[in-house]
């Protein structure tokens, strides 16, 4: 079995093998890279997507990404690993053992000194895979789902408008400011914000919105369109979310309530990135911006990730609001090398 760098010439065929490989066990949701495959890699600044090919024929294919982030309170080189996923007719064939193997000696040689992923809760074959391979569960975060289906009321306090190339330095300060001292986290810089918002696909400074009163900066909120670079399809329900759907059915006999995903719908969904605030009063009044621009535009759901308990949260009430557990696992690529006991920053970029 062949492992090489993918090319441009790729994009259909890991297209078609991508559509023969939902994801989930009870919660099995379809994901296609589209129009471009290679559309959600280039959300990072360094990323790269792997095949496997046995006899010239694609059978599966792996992604990773390198950045610096706190590690153990220091900064370091950290690789991101996703979108794992092997033809039916090559599983348990040591497809994803090759091309995790083959990721783990780039990284090593970008000079990442660890390696993490983050999968969904109902996604046993992933955790199984990875614990195989090395891999630890760190902590366990939150992916708050805000369903969108009415329109909010805005507090009237501040002004929100889209950012401008001149608010980049501020949003920084604010970025760092909320997240410091969280592990994996990133800081950022005006420049390092142009550059994400100029090679990320379906965003741009009107993604980016912001908060402010006076002159001073009391939030911003990023959100980046999935609709526009991957095509969701929900196959089957979880439990909780039949669940979810049965209450939602009997609470909207007495007032108006969301539909929750049926089986064959294919989902409009928009992520949280950047997210930055000084209060979460001042992150609510975004949100429910935020919804009302989604009602808009037919989007059905709105996601970020976080620490369970974590501030962010508080500014969601109001909301109806689906939860699903993400597990963090991480591998250190060298010795004496764990991350700290500290809270845990994870991008709504990796959740895609």
């Amino acid at each position: 079995m062949d492992i090489r760098e993918a090319a441009p010439e790729d994009n259909h065929e890991l297209q078609e093998l991508q559509a023969q490989c939902p994801m989930g066990t009870n919660l099995i949701v379809s994901q296609v890279n589209t129009p471009d495959f290679f559309a959600r890699a280039n959300a990072y600044q360094s990323c790269r997507v792997y095949v496997a090919c046995e006899d010239e024929r694609i059978v599966g294919s792996a992604s990773c990404a390198v950045r610096e982030a706190v590690v153990g309170g220091k900064i370091g080189r950290v690789g991101y690993e996703f979108q794992y996923f092997t033809s039916p007719q090559y599983r348990r064939s040591g497809v994803a053992h090759q091309l995790h193997r083959h990721i783990e000696d780039q990284l090593t040689r970008d000079g990442a000194v660890l390696s993490y992923l983050a999968i969904m809760e109902d996604n046993l074959p992933s955790m199984r895979l990875f614990e195989r391979e090395g891999f630890n569960l760190h902590r366990t975060l939150t992916m708050p789902c805000l369903l969108v289906f009415k329109e909010m009321d805005v507090p009237s306090g501040g002004t929100i408008r889209p950012a401008t190339e001149e608010d980049l330095g501020a949003i920084a300060e604010l970025l760092n400011e909320t997240w410091k001292g969280f592990e994996l986290y990133e800081p950022t810089s005006a420049d390092l914000l142009a550059r994400f918002v100029a090679r990320t696909p379906a965003y741009s400074l009107d993604s980016l919105l912001i908060l402010e009163e006076r002159g001073e900066m009391l939030a911003c909120l990023g959100f980046w369109d999935w609709s526009r670079v991957m095509r969701m399809t929900v196959k089957a329900l979880s439990s909780k979310m039949r669940m979810m759907g049965l209450l939602l059915d009997v609470a909207r006999l007495l007032r108006p309530m969301p539909h929750s995903p049926k089986p064959g719908r294919t989902l409009r969904q928009i992520m949280l990135t950047p997210i930055g605030f000084k209060d979460p009063g001042d992150l609510a009044a975004l949100l429910r911006h935020l919804n009302n621009l989604a009602l808009e535009r037919g989007i059905e759901q709105v996601f970020c990730v976080c620490e369970p308990g974590h501030a962010m949260l508080t500014s969601t009430k109001g909301f109806v609001r689906m939860d699903t557990a993400i597990r963090l696992y991480v591998k250190p690529l060298r010795e004496n090398v764990s991350i700290g006991d500290g809270p845990v920053f994870v991008d709504g970029v990796d959740l895609s």
